[in-house]
Formats: C-alpha cells, structure tokens, sequence
C-alpha cells in the first residue's frame, strides 16, 4: 500500500512539474543598417589666362598688357 501512495505521488510530482507553464524568453535583435555615402569633391579649375595681349581703353588713357610681347604706345 506504501508503494502505491508512493508510486502516485511520485507520479503526480512529475504531471505537476512537466505542465508547468515555461516561458521563453526571446530575444529582440535590432539591425541597425549605416548608409555610407561618399563625397566626391570636383575641383574647379581656375581661369587661366590668355596667352596674348589685351588692350584696355577708359578715360584715363590706354592700358596694354602683354607677357610675351613689348608694346610701346606714343602719341
């Protein structure tokens, strides 16, 4: 008669534990995504200038510049 108690109780030990309820827990990920864009940096030349001779005429008289060439200017 012992063994029987102890068979049943043993027996409703094991239901009461294996019905239990269990709760997992998850865990959330979170991705983070980085958008890496690049900068592209366009250098501009600067204006160049012209090679030849340019001749400036205003109020004050005539104003001739020239790199390669030597102008004499008379009146």
């Amino acid at each position: 008669m012992k063994k029987i108690v102890l068979c049943i109780g043993l027996f409703s030990f094991l239901m009461i534990t294996s019905c239990d309820k269990k709760v997992e827990k998850t865990v959330e990920s979170t991705e983070t995504t980085t958008v890496v864009q690049d900068t592209i940096v366009k250098e501009v030349p600067a204006p160049q200038e012209e090679k030849g001779t340019s001749v400036k005429i205003n109020d004050d008289g005539v104003n001739v510049d020239s790199k390669d060439v030597d102008v004499e200017i008379k009146k």
